[in-house]
């Protein structure tokens, strides 16, 4: 979770239309993406925490706001993303609200600077968006900003295992290429990132899911669908993804990275992370417990 060197990857302006264009396409290809919201969700299941103010973060279409309702149905939730046609699909998709449930908000807005006053929130989420900041760090201390006293931070992102595979086949083709695929964090660093914040009680977990796809051009076109587009990386050219290179990294891929039953294989690993509100100016990392995987997860045909 380098800042610089994920700052000089991730293009903000360009994330925001990608995202915008993506809404709705985004539901079609999010399997994978639910997927981990269910499991972060799961994480609440430990915990006696009673919110009456929710931030979600990076909300995209809705469905972890919309577990959050589930869970905590009087609780008052607001949901925050870049891009304002991702905020208005999460609107769109929010059930007519009940007499005994708390209200939905929703808002755009830089998860790096957002809109709210300190203290605000007893419990702050994310689901998936802390890898599409220039700046991680500062969503990490932006979430501390706005989380009140007895709050709870918990989030996912995506860690330094997701898309190993593209990453070799486009460095066996064209190796100055390979370092365009986004950068992600590994379990520790993301610790110690947490670690640098006025919190306590850390705790990471990590999965790791293999999907599979008939072919690159199948994961190539999903992952444009979840708004991964190469304009939105720095250094990268519009035609990054062009027919040449699709067909080689088509013939790589399938050599390197092939089930047999000739469908290709894409690993995607998932870092979990939740920390409680702890009075500032006793940061330190003595309260880390990283946890490692207890098993790799396997999910195909999806």
């Amino acid at each position: 979770m380098t800042q610089n060197h994920i700052d000089s990857h991730i293009k903000k302006t360009f994330v925001k239309r990608a995202f915008s264009s993506a809404s709705t396409s985004y539901d079609e290809h999010a399997v994978l993406q639910r997927e981990i919201a269910d499991r972060l969700l799961a994480h609440l299941s430990f915990t006696k925490l009673e919110p009456t103010r929710i931030l979600d973060i990076g909300c995209g279409t809705g469905y972890f706001t919309r577990l959050l309702r589930a869970k905590y149905k009087q609780a008052e939730i607001v949901a925050l993303d870049l891009s304002e046609a991702m905020v208005q699909s999460t609107r769109r998709a929010h059930k007519r609200r009940l007499p005994w449930h708390g209200r939905n908000q929703h808002s755009t807005g830089d998860a790096a600077a957002m809109p709210f006053k300190a203290e605000k929130f007893d419990l702050v989420c994310s689901n998936l968006a802390m890898q599409w900041l220039p700046e991680p760090q500062q969503m990490l201390r932006e979430m501390r900003r706005v989380l009140a006293p007895g709050g709870l931070i918990l989030f996912s992102t995506f860690g330094r295992r997701t898309l190993n595979e593209l990453r070799q086949s486009l460095a066996s083709i064209q190796p100055e290429q390979a370092g365009h695929v986004l950068p992600f964090p590994d379990v520790m660093t993301l610790g110690d990132a947490l670690g640098k914040l006025a919190v306590e009680m850390s705790v990471t977990d990590t999965d790791l899911f293999t999907l599979t796809y008939p072919d690159t051009i199948s994961l190539i076109r999903e992952l444009k669908g979840l708004g991964a587009s190469a304009a939105a990386i720095r250094g990268r050219k519009s035609g990054l993804y062009g027919r040449s290179l699709i067909k080689q990294l088509d013939q790589v891929y399938s050599q390197q990275h092939c089930n047999d039953d000739g469908n290709i294989y894409a690993t995607f690993e998932a870092l979990y992370a939740q920390a409680w509100y702890k009075k500032a100016g006793y940061e330190h990392q003595d309260n880390m417990i990283p946890i490692k995987a207890a098993g790799d997860m396997d999910i195909r045909g999806l």
